[in-house]
């Protein structure tokens, strides 16, 4: 994560003239002609709030930093979007922008010539600069609250362990956008003077080491912040805004991260702390909202209206249909259009509708992952009867379809592509499908494709072969590596 400045706004109490003349005149060997340098006019600077930041600071603080994980949702390269063309979930067919349909599948333009890379300084490389700016809002905030006097000590460690959760959150969506490639993770800790000591990028396994860290410390953090936080928390976190609550949270992105680093007895660990719950709501779990109707609030990104002439419809590949199991409900996430769309040699018969409304919230974890990662680590330490559990629990509920007999699975690979298949469908266009597919090596030219299960047909990869090519993340940005350049 590079170097950057997070903006801290906060609405001021106008000064009375009268008043601020008499401060000014009061002022011992006060010179009118100097004027002090202001460094940012329309903002507070960082230095406000690093020492002595009241409450209403505090409370500002943390709404920032909840928004600012929005960001790489809200923008013009918004993250489900990109790793969902990635992915081959979806196609972004924008008149005005033919690189979602030609770069970020690996042709380009009318003529067909393959992509060879990805470009490093492109606008679907935004996001990333995005993310890296939630984990900048959490040291900011983590300092502040250790210097504000409004707080006491179990309140400064709730916000400790609040903002390691976000900040590791942060590293987590920059790293399955750059994948291989891997991320910087610094040092916790690192303080918020140290902008041009960014760290060295590390690889995947070792950024994932030191993302499982982070939870683990915001974890104990959470433990000793007592029984409420300083500050307020949004709507979206509703049963989860308390230190107690707020760790079941970190344990389920724990549960998340240890699953990607194969640690299957560490994720189960994770889940018994979350709220991973086999006969629980599919839908619980700490969300970000939307406002659109509110100044300066945003609707949901990824909402689109059924049936419309958009100019960036978000279509839905064929078979991702035409793969399903029949009678698979959610199937509802990519209608039919009446009036299919066509750009740049590609027809969009589908379209994704996995959000009803600008105002439905965006999940960022919940219980139906947690059931799907629990199928998962169960195979990987040899439970498959309670992996099938799992596995049943989505396929009823989430699917309406029916109990798979332990019969139709044979061995630890079939149960993983059954997964598989249920994460395709029921984590559809929430930036996880790509990820998949890296983490157990599916993603190939020619796309390695899983067998036909039960009812389940075959899962294949649209536009995967020529002039089509599949790239496992994007290019490290441009301005990364000319920083490593700058300061070798």
């Amino acid at each position: 994560m590079s170097p950057m400045l997070t903006t801290i706004n906060f609405r001021s109490q106008p000064l009375l003239l009268t008043g601020a003349l008499a401060a000014l005149f009061s002022v011992t060997g006060c010179n009118l002609t100097e004027i002090e340098p202001v460094l940012d006019p329309n903002n507070a600077i960082i230095e406000s709030v690093l020492t002595n930041a009241s409450q209403a600071q505090i409370n500002a603080l943390a709404v920032g930093l909840e928004a600012s994980l929005r960001l790489g949702h809200a923008n013009n390269s918004s993250h489900n979007r990109v790793l969902g063309t990635l992915g081959r979930e979806v196609t972004v067919q924008a008149a005005t922008e033919s690189r979602w349909y030609y770069e970020l599948q690996g042709r380009r333009g009318a003529t067909q010539l393959p992509v060879i890379v990805l470009d490093d300084a492109a606008f679907y490389n935004g996001q990333y600069t995005d993310f890296a700016r939630v984990g900048r809002a959490a040291r900011v905030f983590r300092a502040s609250a250790a210097g504000s006097p409004v707080l006491d000590a179990a309140q400064k460690r709730g916000i400790d362990g609040f903002t390691r959760t976000y900040e590791a959150l942060s590293k987590l969506h920059l790293l399955n956008l750059q994948g291989e490639n891997g991320i910087r993770v610094g040092l916790d800790g690192v303080t918020v003077d140290e902008l041009l000591k960014p760290g060295k990028f590390v690889g995947s396994p070792e950024a994932l080491t030191n993302i499982r860290q982070q939870l683990d410390q915001a974890n104990t953090d959470l433990a000793a912040a007592g029984a409420a936080f300083g500050f307020p928390l949004s709507g979206g976190f509703a049963g989860f805004n308390t230190p107690a609550t707020f760790i079941r949270f970190n344990r389920a992105l724990a549960a998340r991260v240890s699953l990607y680093q194969g640690d299957f007895a560490g994720t189960l660990t994770a889940l018994n702390a979350s709220f991973y719950d086999r006969a629980g709501s599919l839908t619980l779990g700490p969300k970000m909202i939307f406002s659109p109707t509110t100044a300066n609030d945003v609707g949901n990104p990824y909402f689109q209206a059924s049936n419309a002439l958009l100019s960036s419809l978000v279509s839905v590949p064929d078979n991702f249909v035409t793969e399903a199991e029949p009678g698979d409900q959610r199937l509802a996430k990519a209608p039919r259009r009446t009036t299919p769309q066509v750009v740049g040699a590609i027809t969009g018969t589908y379209e994704a509708q996995v959000f009803p409304s600008q105002t439905s919230p965006l999940d960022i974890i919940r219980n139906e992952e947690l059931i799907l990662i629990a199928a998962e680590a169960r195979v990987g330490t040899n439970d498959l009867a309670g992996s099938l559990l799992d596995i049943n629990a989505i396929r009823t509920r989430a699917g309406n379809l029916a109990v798979l007999p332990a019969a139709s699975l044979s061995g630890a690979a079939a149960y993983r592509d059954e997964i598989l298949a249920q994460r395709r469908y029921s984590l559809f266009y929430e930036g996880h499908y790509l990820v998949d597919l890296r983490r157990l090596n599916k993603l190939s030219a020619p796309p390695v494709v899983s067998p036909a299960i039960g009812a389940r047909p075959a899962q294949t990869l649209a536009y995967s072969t020529t002039p089509y090519k599949l790239f496992p993340n994007l290019q490290r940005p441009a301005a990364e590596k000319a920083w490593d350049i700058a300061n070798p």
